[in-house]
């Protein structure tokens, strides 16, 4: 029952599914099936036609998927991703928008994370509070990270834009979403400097996710990573880094903050990323859907793409508090939660 009326908030409110609409739903080997039925389900209700397609899970996430699964891809007029290896940011899917009226990815959510974080959240108040987060980012000129694990960052945003990532489909650039709950975008490279301590989530690799007990902390120096240190979780990185031979996979790619109130930090990242009061950093293969700016184009392609979680994130815009140690400061935050209704 509460699956399927998340279902139905998905397919409607956040989808904006249509009669007539072809709705590919799409997932691996390793996927809850019941979640890929009731999205089904859903848009078969909205009056849409929906098609499931359920491929072999691949080793890694971010790589081209099966043939079979690209042109089906490119077909539809909406696209719901549940894979547990994402393609996000693939040449593949990035084809697929050009045809694609309205795409999401909900990379590894199964049917408890369906329900809490679609079911029971306030979705039009949590997309409220994350176009305010994007709005006060895209006006400043500077940012400033530290958190209790070791961070100490700053970048210089230049006039770049940040997006409620999680908003409905109609509102986001190619009619393309996440789960809610993540507003982010780039800085200037070239100004990103300083230490990320990650206590959260990094993945992939699928070794590290959720299982850090020593912070794992990147010293950045122009956007790069220079060096990695840490305990066992720390040396996982390195070799997984080192495998590719690709020196972009070191570089960061957006910056995006959390405020789910019901996101946990988990060994899934996309409930991980969400984490409120967190702080996600990307690296790797920047798609044209972190580049809005530049018309379609890649901001530079590698041969993959990973994230990183900072657990209760302190975050200064031109030197004016955001928020503290994970808890939204800013007044005009501060009225949204109110309205919200969410308890901390």
């Amino acid at each position: 029952m509460e699956l399927d009326a998340a279902a139905r908030t998905l397919v409607n409110y956040v989808m904006g599914v249509r009669k007539g609409d072809d709705v590919l739903i799409y997932g691996d080997t390793r996927n809850d099936e019941a979640v890929l039925k009731a999205t089904a389900a859903a848009a078969y209700s909205a009056g849409a036609t929906p098609t499931i397609v359920v491929t072999e899970t691949r080793q890694r996430s971010f790589a081209e998927p099966p043939k079979p699964l690209a042109a089906a891809l490119a077909d539809a007029d909406v696209a719901i991703e549940f894979s547990t290896k994402a393609i996000l940011y693939t040449h593949a899917q990035t084809n697929a928008l050009k045809r694609n009226r309205a795409y999401i990815t909900l990379t590894d959510i199964d049917r408890d994370a369906m329900v809490r974080l679609i079911g029971w959240v306030n979705y039009p108040k949590m997309v409220e509070f994350g176009e305010k987060i994007a709005e006060l980012t895209t006006k400043a000129r500077e940012i400033k990270v530290t958190s209790p694990s070791g961070t100490d960052f700053t970048a210089k945003i230049g006039g770049r834009r940040f997006e409620c990532q999680g908003s409905t489909a109609d509102k986001r650039p190619h009619n393309v979403t996440t789960l809610g709950g993540q507003s982010g975008g780039t800085c200037l490279e070239e100004t990103q400097n300083g230490v990320l301590a990650f206590d959260g989530n990094i993945w992939p690799p699928d070794e590290i996710r959720s299982n850090i007990r020593t912070p794992i902390r990147l010293k950045i120096e122009k956007g790069i990573i220079k060096e990695i240190s840490g305990g066992v979780e720390a040396d996982i990185l390195r070799v997984f880094l080192a495998d590719f031979k690709d020196p972009n996979m070191y570089r960061i790619c957006h910056l995006s903050y959390g405020y789910h109130p019901l996101a946990r930090s988990t060994g899934s990242i996309p409930e991980a990323e969400r984490t409120w009061g967190a702080l996600n950093v990307g690296f790797g293969k920047q798609g044209p859907l972190l580049r809005p700016e530049l018309g379609g184009k890649y901001g530079w392609d590698a041969k993959s793409h990973w994230d990183g979680v900072i657990l209760k994130a302190s975050i200064w815009l031109d030197g004016e508090p955001l928020q503290k140690e994970g808890e939204f400061v800013h007044p005009e935050l501060v009225q949204i939660v109110k309205e919200w209704g969410v308890e901390r």
